[in-house]
């Protein structure tokens, strides 16, 4: 898809334009969504139904799996929302969908996410970009400043980010394993930031905010080492290495306590501990 070139007066409108279509587009994907999505995704995931955090959560909150054979309604919609693949394909169909807003809460990008070798397909839409947007920023602001005094936590991945969600903590998810300039601007109208990459080679890395692979946080934020470790469950060793496997395998009251422990934390680097 071309570039698409704008005159700044042409631009706002635009962007309400862009954002109202692709409002227009996920609520008719909304209108295909499989009955079972929420289920099926938790078992996707790992989540045990009835009992777990998550699922209470995206019972309020789902992501639903969407799936049509007839894909033409959507080609009347604007090609700069980006929707076909270069041999026609509708890209996001057979996929759970995932909306993404901006700052101020409009919707910018849907991602469609499912268990296969893709993982993540955004629609490059025209006023969307990964290095330059936080996953439930809006939503995060909003709680962050109205029940926990400025203080939210920053993740890697958009099922890290639900996950503390579903405990009740503002949660803002990178998605992808880096933290732009720009970004790092984006975390100062927060009090408090506490910053928890992934357990693996790429997450150690992004804990030095002065390293050019380091995310580039500001001064409010603490970087919290996580060691997951290694859990038994179901008799298997599994590691835990992100925040989702944290939150389905351990008490969802013991997690929670644990992270909001940060919270006074006056460290540049903090760790977190699994036995």
């Amino acid at each position: 898809m071309g570039v698409v070139r704008l005159l700044q007066r042409e631009v706002f409108p635009k962007y309400r334009e862009y954002s109202q279509q692709l409002a227009n587009v996920y609520r008719l994907m909304s209108s295909s969504f499989a009955k079972d999505s929420v289920e099926t995704l938790c078992k996707i995931r790992g989540y045990p139904l009835g009992e777990s955090s998550q699922h209470e959560y995206l019972k309020d909150n789902p992501l639903g799996y969407f799936e049509v054979s007839d894909v033409y309604p959507f080609r009347e919609f604007p090609k700069e929302l980006g929707l076909f693949s270069k041999n026609g394909e509708l890209l996001l169909n057979g996929r759970y969908i995932i909306p993404v807003t901006s700052v101020g809460g409009d919707l910018v990008s849907l991602i469609g996410y499912f268990d296969d070798f893709k993982r993540y397909i955004t629609l490059s839409t025209p006023f969307f970009s990964k290095s330059a947007m936080f996953f439930r920023y809006n939503e995060a602001y909003k709680l962050s400043w109205g029940s926990y005094n400025g203080v939210v936590f920053l993740v890697e991945g958009i099922f890290d980010c639900i996950s503390l969600w579903s405990l009740g903590l503002p949660c803002i998810a990178t998605m992808g394993s880096s933290v732009s300039a720009i970004k790092g601007d984006l975390l100062k109208v927060f009090r408090k930031v506490i910053a928890i990459p992934d357990d693996d080679e790429t997450g150690r890395k992004a804990l030095n905010r002065y390293a050019k692979t380091g995310w580039k946080v500001p001064s409010n934020t603490v970087m919290v080492e996580f060691h997951g470790g290694v859990a038994e469950i179901g008799g298997a060793s599994l590691p835990c290495k992100d925040m989702d496997n944290f939150v389905t395998w351990y008490e969802a009251d013991d997690v929670r306590e644990m992270l909001l422990s940060f919270v006074d934390s006056r460290e540049e680097i903090d760790e977190l501990i699994l036995i």
